[in-house]
């Protein structure tokens, strides 16, 4: 009962953030000035570049299939710091602000039953080269229990309008269960590229990626996917993503992806 309580209470406190962050910072009303939004949407891999310093960016969607629908939030902050550990060092906070399943003729809508924390931050970076790391967590609200502590590899490529982006990474867990498993492993990598050099074809970007995955409790799996951005202004993305699962296992199922990427701003200038 205090777990449906909880998850009751974050959900509605979760849409209020999220509409907080994206009408009071005044994004809407940015133009070319503002500082450019830097995607880690709807592709499988994350890129090694950052939000710009002391600013918060703002990525939200939806993600549907099989009855299942969820509305991802991801927050990310990279402080204004100049050197050390926080030096281009992003912070980033993910939840599902809705989380609706159907359950027969009824169906079940609440706040996510996780909450994930990510620090990104590049390691090098030379011309179209770059990489970095990113530790991740995230801990479980209701259901299981525990944690997954884990960790991405991230290599990035970019030469002329094409850019190219490959993760490996694992995640264990402190209490695995029949659906949290001990150990997961995956690599994955997306190819994208930008249409023209000005215009309207300019802020188009298809991508194609594929993904790798194996855990202790099922076979190994392998996942396709392909979509779309589109950048309508520096600080505004917005995407559409298609993925194939279940590649190599014979029983495909289909999730689409919607949302967009926003770059909020100075939290101290809202």
């Amino acid at each position: 009962m205090l777990c449906e309580k909880m998850k009751t209470t974050s959900f509605w406190a979760a849409l209020f953030l999220s509409a907080w962050f994206l009408l009071g910072s005044g994004a809407l009303g940015q133009t070319g000035g503002s500082q450019a939004a830097t995607p880690q949407r709807p592709t499988f891999t994350l890129d090694a570049s950052t939000a710009a310093p002391g600013t918060m960016e703002l990525e939200m969607g939806t993600a549907s299939w099989r009855g299942f629908f969820a509305l991802p939030v991801f927050l990310r902050y990279t402080p204004n710091s100049s050197a050390g550990l926080f030096h281009q060092a992003e912070f980033g906070f993910a939840f599902d602000a809705v989380s609706s399943v159907g359950l027969g003729p009824d169906r079940m809508t609440e706040f996510g039953d996780r909450i994930g924390v990510v620090w990104r931050r590049p390691v090098y970076s030379s011309g179209p080269v770059a990489f970095a790391i990113a530790p991740t967590a995230t801990f479980f609200l209701c259901g299981d229990e525990g944690a997954r502590i884990g960790a991405t590899g991230i290599a990035a490529f970019g030469f002329g309008q094409n850019g190219a982006a490959v993760n490996a990474g694992w995640s264990s867990a402190t209490n695995s269960s029949n659906s949290n498993p001990a150990y997961d492993y995956f690599v994955a990598a997306d190819f994208a590229r930008t249409l023209g050099t000005s215009g309207a074809l300019s802020r188009l970007s298809p991508f194609a990626g594929i993904l790798y995955q194996d855990t202790t409790l099922d076979s190994a799996s392998v996942s396709l996917g392909q979509g779309v951005s589109y950048r309508v202004r520096p600080n505004w993305v917005f995407d559409l993503a298609v993925y194939e699962h279940g590649f190599s296992l014979g029983t495909r199922d289909y999730q689409v992806l919607v949302g967009f990427t926003v770059n909020l701003g100075r939290p101290g200038r809202w």
